[in-house]
């Protein structure tokens, strides 16, 4: 049995291990699982909010993944990107010096030890021009590609609310259909985007002791 399967094969698969032994759906976790195997289904095709069982499931699978944004962000780089059908459509990467030179952001090391000099109103400066510049991107996208069907992000937690502070706010409600990436992720660049959205391209099947 093969670890990883692709999302062409995703129906496939899910029927033929449900047919070999009944999969339930572990509804918090996302995933299904029988006896003896998880599966987590690809993160190109989500389970949807009101998915109860694999039948749900296998009914909402598309024949291609959808509209996908990416939104990874870390302090001072953002990169994203939209894609349709698995490919890419457009990707950007943004940078600015928002790090201490001992590796902390400013806005965290602000809530910490207050504000210093003219270095410290620079690095604010910037790290609140980077989260406006990543909102008009998404904007910009929005308008040219239509609403993401699904929203794909990694980002730090204390910073991930600071993007709906910024003017304008992103194109898309906090409560929408978001989907964290659960990996580490290094510094965000055009290459760990594409990487990353082939690694939502695969599901696993995970052998149970």
């Amino acid at each position: 049995m093969q670890p990883t399967f692709h999302w062409q094969d995703c129906e496939e698969t899910l029927r033929r291990l449900d047919d070999d032994s009944r999969l339930t759906l572990e509804p918090k976790r996302r995933f299904f699982e029988n006896e003896t195997v998880r599966v987590r289904p690809p993160l190109v095709f989500p389970l949807p909010t009101d998915c109860g069982s694999l039948s749900d499931y296998l009914e909402a699978i598309p024949s291609e993944p959808a509209r996908h944004c990416l939104i990874l962000m870390q302090a001072g780089a953002v990169t994203l990107g939209r894609f349709a059908g698995a490919e890419p459509l457009a990707k950007k990467s943004l940078k600015r010096y928002v790090v201490r030179g001992k590796g902390r952001a400013q806005p965290a090391y602000l809530k910490t030890k207050g504000k210093s000099r003219y270095g410290s109103r620079l690095r604010l400066a910037n790290a609140r021009r980077l989260l406006v510049e990543t909102n008009e991107k998404l904007h910009e996208w929005e308008t040219e590609f239509g609403p993401a069907d699904w929203i794909y992000y990694s980002c730090p937690v204390r910073l991930w609310p600071s993007l709906w502070e910024a003017t304008p706010a992103p194109p898309f409600d906090r409560a929408g259909p978001l989907v964290r990436i659960p990996l580490d992720l290094p510094r965000p660049t055009v290459d760990v985007l594409l990487r990353t959205y082939r690694s939502l391209e695969y599901g696993r099947i995970e052998t149970k002791e």
